[in-house]
């Protein structure tokens, strides 16, 4: 009798136990996450999102699946202020090596930025910000060197997003630095109307 009541007290603290564990993963992460998206807001409201990567890496460890938080893991690693730019007195070695840590990055920020942008534009086709990671997603493309990419984003975010005016800008500068002349006077002008569109609009 004694064991019986023994093994069944044993028992119910056993489940107990359990369904404490169970209630409490929920709320740590909870607070965890909650701690994390204030830190992750108050550095890119103050235009550090290279202080907000670890937090946003932390974030996406305890929620994968949120593409808001990864748009914005994206834009941090191309808006990224701490690799160092290579000096041309260093060794040719240095050099190497941190234009490779750059051209990683940007590499990164792109590929998040195509997994995300179209599947946001997939679920959310009319989200008032997918011409802005449209616009993003066009200069990691850019800074990675793939500049026919970078030029079809650019227009895809003016076409999100009319107001999205440098758009035209960037495509005129990228059909320059492609030798593209007409191409480049083209998006000029269509710039230049642009913007005097948006000014008679205000």
């Amino acid at each position: 009798m004694a064991k019986t009541t023994i093994f069944t007290f044993s028992l119910c603290l056993a489940i107990l136990v359990q369904f404490s564990a169970i209630y409490a993963a929920p709320s740590r992460k909870k607070e965890v996450t909650h701690d994390l998206r204030k830190k992750i807001f108050a550095h890119h409201a103050a235009d550090e999102e290279t202080v907000s990567i670890p937090y946003l890496e932390r974030y996406l460890e305890v929620s994968p699946s949120e593409i808001y938080f990864k748009l914005l893991y994206a834009k941090a690693l191309l808006y990224r202020n701490d690799l160092v730019v290579p000096k041309s007195e260093e060794p040719i070695e240095s050099r190497i090596n941190k234009t490779r840590a750059i051209q990683t990055n940007y590499t990164k920020a792109a590929k998040i930025f195509q997994e995300n942008v179209l599947h946001l534009q997939r679920i959310r086709p009319r989200d008032a910000n997918l011409g802005r990671w449209f616009y993003l997603w066009a200069f990691s493309e850019w800074f990675s060197d793939n500049k026919e990419k970078a030029i079809k984003l650019f227009l895809k975010a003016v076409k999100q997003d009319y107001r999205l005016t440098e758009a035209y800008y960037n495509v005129a500068a990228l059909y320059e630095s492609l030798g593209q002349w007409k191409d480049a006077e083209l998006y000029w002008q269509k710039y230049v109307k642009a913007e005097r569109e948006i000014e008679d609009e205000e």
